[in-house]
């Protein structure tokens, strides 16, 4: 059975926004050459371990860091709801999605820009990939509105600020505009792909395909090291070149979980990650990456989270975990704006 990874065009409004940034044909290659990150190399090595089913997810560490920057830094050109306001909230939400074979087609915006920069500004360079940052200036007043700016990326304005940019010349796309939504397309729709038809691969394997409002979106599999392909069923999406796989069950093998995406096998290296594979039924499925067991007490998840100086203090899967703002550049804990961050 194939999932379709979320779509790559649509309409933008506050359901969709979150699509456009987590999956996008404007975030790969058209020509399915690997991208690489701002730091040369991790995503290359991503998508290197995507291309053999093998997924290694970020560590705690990571994840901290990238969430200190999502819901500490103002005006990020990102979806207001794709990041949670609170910290503690955003590392449990974020490692739950990141450490499962679902990981695998995981926001390229993230992992290019939130688990690379060291600071706000970086952050919102990277996100921006190349728009001026007041592009959006008056646009946006009365709601979601987009346009493409002069380099042809597709910008989504709210309110005077950039919340999403999709840089289509990245993906051999143009912009277009439709019913005031900006977005990435190929050109009119084919004689073989029209309204209403199933998404469908591209010859090359690369793309997901599918015509919306008589243009053709699409979604690069290749900049996620994935291949396009089509199911018994018919249905077409991202998957690698594992093992052809079925079902949404997972197993251990030593400190490796195994499961099953788009009908094909992802191996998720939870050692990697400082994470070990379950093996007993409980709370986690049996076979998913989780935190060890403390090796002695540990705390209760329902304990409220603190700020202690510039730290924030939780507790994680029964660990007492403390995040040291200052590094990040911050000055504070702060428990405002609907929940702990770090903060100027």
């Amino acid at each position: 059975m194939i999932r379709r990874i979320v779509g790559a065009a649509g309409g933008v409004g506050a359901g969709t926004l979150l699509a456009l940034a987590c999956v996008s044909s404007a975030e790969g290659t058209a020509n399915g050459a690997p991208p690489t990150g701002p730091d040369g190399g991790a995503l290359t090595t991503f998508v290197t371990h995507a291309l053999r089913g093998e997924y290694v997810p970020p560590d705690l560490d990571e994840v901290e860091h990238m969430c200190a920057l999502l819901t500490g830094c103002g005006t990020l050109p990102l979806p207001p709801n794709l990041i949670p306001t609170d910290f503690p909230a955003c590392v449990k939400r974020f490692t739950d999605e990141m450490t499962g074979v679902g990981g695998i087609e995981f926001s390229l915006t993230m992992r290019e820009c939130g688990l690379v920069a060291n600071s706000c500004a970086a952050l919102r360079s990277c996100a921006l990939r190349g728009a001026s940052p007041d592009a959006c200036a008056g646009r946006g007043q009365q709601g979601v509105v987009g346009f493409c700016d002069v380099d042809g990326r597709a910008l989504t304005c709210w309110q005077g600020q950039i919340v999403a940019v999709r840089d289509c010349p990245r993906g051999k796309e143009q912009c277009l505009v439709r019913d005031a939504q900006a977005t990435c397309t190929l050109g009119p729709c084919s004689a073989d792909i029209q309204e209403g038809d199933r998404p469908r691969c591209s010859g090359s394997g690369t793309h997901l395909l599918h015509c919306e409002k008589g243009k053709l979106v699409s979604l690069d599999c290749a900049a996620f090291g994935l291949q396009c392909l089509t199911g018994s069923d018919g249905a077409s999406g991202c998957a690698t070149q594992g093992p052809v796989c079925t079902g949404s069950g997972t197993r251990c093998e030593g400190n490796t979980s195994i499961g099953c995406f788009n009908g094909r096998e992802v191996r998720v290296d939870c050692a990697a990650a400082k994470l070990e594979c379950a093996l007993t039924p409980g709370g986690t499925p049996v076979g998913a990456c989780v935190s060890p067991s403390p090796s002695a007490g540990g705390c209760d998840s329902r304990e409220t989270a603190r700020c202690d100086g510039a730290s924030i203090k939780y507790c994680l899967a029964g660990r007492s975990r403390s995040y040291f703002c200052k590094p990040t550049g911050f000055a504070k804990c702060d428990n405002s704006r609907g929940g702990l961050h770090c903060a100027p």
